[in-house]
């Protein structure tokens, strides 16, 4: 069994381990909120995209048919010439110029035929664009949500634990409380203090000394001779 002092480097441990996982996931919050936003940029971005084209498609349709009105507005204008023409030649040219338009003003009508299909397709396309986005934006708005709660959630334990830590201390000789805080601020972010079990170091896993298995049995607390992470005698 762990003695008192094991014991209370045991509970420090427990809630410095705490902390430093609450901390990191501290860190990690402002970069998973700025992805939302970007997710949210992206999603809108697609919608207005949608949208566009559909706006695009229709101006095109709108230019068409302004063209058609220019057209027969210009044949009407020719038939009116043609009646008070005299020459013959001068006639036939603007049959010509009549059949010419009729011509254009054909080929645009076929032409719209396909700029209709193209707009409601468009038009479903972006509908349907719409309402997966819609439903996207909501999931990422309760996900940013969740995230901003859980960072005031973090902030308060992170508070509380800092709060409770000095009482923690207490029992705890110097020496031995300075080479834990070495380890708990080393590079390798391991917990500083494991059990020995199968005559194996928690930590690094390496076989423990004949030697230190004796004073591990009498309930001391010794480093370990591969990693000098501190080591103890479990149950």
């Amino acid at each position: 069994m762990p003695s008192i002092k094991i014991s209370a480097l045991l509970n420090l441990q427990a809630l410095d381990m705490r902390l430093r996982d609450l901390e990191l996931r501290k860190i990690s919050i402002p970069k998973e909120l700025d992805k939302i936003l970007a997710r949210r940029e992206a999603l809108n971005a697609s919608t207005a995209a949608a949208a566009d084209k559909v706006k695009k498609a229709e101006l095109s349709i709108k230019a068409s048919e302004g063209e058609i009105q220019t057209l027969n507005a210009e044949n009407a204008k020719l038939q009116q010439q043609s009646a008070l023409v005299k020459k013959n030649n001068e006639y036939q040219a603007m049959l010509a110029g009549i059949a010419k338009n009729k011509q254009k003003v054909s080929d645009i009508e076929e032409l719209l035929l396909v700029k209709f299909d193209e707009l409601e397709e468009l038009k479903a396309q972006a509908d349907r664009i719409k309402r997966t986005n819609a439903a996207e934006l909501r999931a990422a708005r309760q996900e940013f949500e969740e995230l901003l709660s859980f960072s005031k959630t973090c902030d308060a334990e992170i508070e509380k634990l800092r709060k409770e830590r000095p009482a923690l201390l207490a029992g705890i000789p110097p020496e031995l409380l300075s080479r834990y805080e070495r380890l708990l601020r080393g590079k390798d972010k391991g917990a500083p203090i494991v059990a020995v079990e199968n005559g194996c170091c928690g930590n690094c896993h390496m076989k423990v000394t004949l030697q230190t298995m004796n004073q591990l049995s009498k309930g001391e607390l010794e480093s370990c001779d591969n990693c000098q992470h501190l080591i103890y005698a479990a149950e």
